[in-house]
């Protein structure tokens, strides 16, 4: 059996940018603000505590817990 010289690449199926590290937290009520899933930085959410809804960028601050990676997937 002969092996052939060909390469491989292995590349993700989405190229995902790293942009930090953050904590969501109601801009209402303060409540820290848990996940199940990835959401859109548009996409709108409630608050469990006070039931404030806005958009998810709205919920983003600087430091505090539960700490969340934000990432964008490029096309």
């Amino acid at each position: 059996m002969r092996s052939s010289g060909a390469r491989i690449e292995i590349r993700p199926s989405q190229r995902v940018a790293q942009l930090g590290i953050r904590s969501l937290a109601c801009p209402s009520c303060d409540m820290p603000l848990s996940l199940s899933g990835p959401v859109g930085w548009h996409e709108e959410i409630a608050c469990a505590f006070c039931e404030w809804r806005a958009p998810t960028r709205s919920y983003v601050r600087e430091q505090g817990w539960p700490e969340v990676e934000l990432r964008v997937h490029l096309g």
